[in-house]
């Protein structure tokens, strides 16, 4: 920045310390997380990735940005609880963190499914879920997300709530399936993670190939059976529902 104006520099340093100061007081005013998702977050933060990688256990260095925080991880429970759900969906697991948080909020006949695509991730997770009473709610599926899809379909399971927080290109091909499956549960709830893609989704919203973001919002938002809000928590999550379902039409 050495070539900005100093009274431009000044604006844009407040504009920083603005964005800082609220990301911070969200986190400050919203309930902090169980001791057990605490660790969990610590233990991801400085878990050897780089180490992993270069050993051959994954196919590439899992950033810790891929972590959900606390206020994602405390408005998800409050879904769980206020839905009355029983039956969830996580497409995308990483450490465990949201599946564990929202395994929280459910009865002890509940059932978190959760999808993940690393083989490393089978032995690190059971130990953090151990843990915890709840964890014994959690049950991972390991492979690629589209094919567990499947696999739910044929057990006949039915979502109360579904949280989408994986690869992005993917999203449009994961909510097709579970609408035309079946998946969603009647008064069902989709949570798409990562609406607004840092950006991305509104600053560059027709480069499709850098923003497979705003490609699943238009999606979304020109399907006249699904209606969405589309809430500013952190990077933004799109939740979904049926037309039927939120204006109380008769199908």
């Amino acid at each position: 920045m050495k070539d900005v104006k100093p009274e431009m520099r000044e604006k844009l340093e407040k504009i920083l310390d603005m964005s800082k100061k609220r990301h911070n007081y969200a986190d400050e005013i919203t309930t902090k997380h169980s001791e057990v998702l605490d660790q969990i977050t610590q233990e991801t933060m400085t878990h050897p990735w780089e180490e992993v990688f270069k050993a051959g256990k994954t196919s590439w260095i899992m950033p810790t940005r891929m972590i959900s925080g606390p206020v994602t991880s405390q408005f998800l429970k409050f879904i769980v609880s206020i839905t009355k759900a029983k039956q969830v969906l996580e497409i995308g697991m990483f450490t465990g963190y949201t599946a564990l948080s929202m395994a929280e909020a459910l009865p002890p006949d509940g059932v978190v499914i959760t999808c993940e695509i690393a083989d490393y991730l089978k032995t690190l997770t059971p130990e953090f879920f151990s843990r915890s009473p709840h964890g014994k709610k959690i049950k991972p599926y390991f492979g690629p997300a589209a094919e567990t899809l499947e696999t739910l379909t044929k057990e006949g399971r039915l979502f109360d709530v579904i949280f989408v927080d994986a690869d992005k290109p993917a999203y449009k091909g994961y909510v097709e399936t579970v609408l035309q499956n079946g998946l969603l549960a009647p008064n069902g709830i989709i949570l798409a993670d990562n609406a607004l893609y840092h950006g991305r989704a509104y600053l560059n919203p027709k480069t499709r190939e850098e923003n497979p973001m705003n490609d699943f919002n238009e999606y979304i938002a020109n399907r006249p059976d699904l209606r969405q809000v589309l809430l500013p928590i952190r990077d933004g999550i799109l939740a979904i529902r049926r037309t039927s379902e939120v204006e109380g039409q008769v199908d």
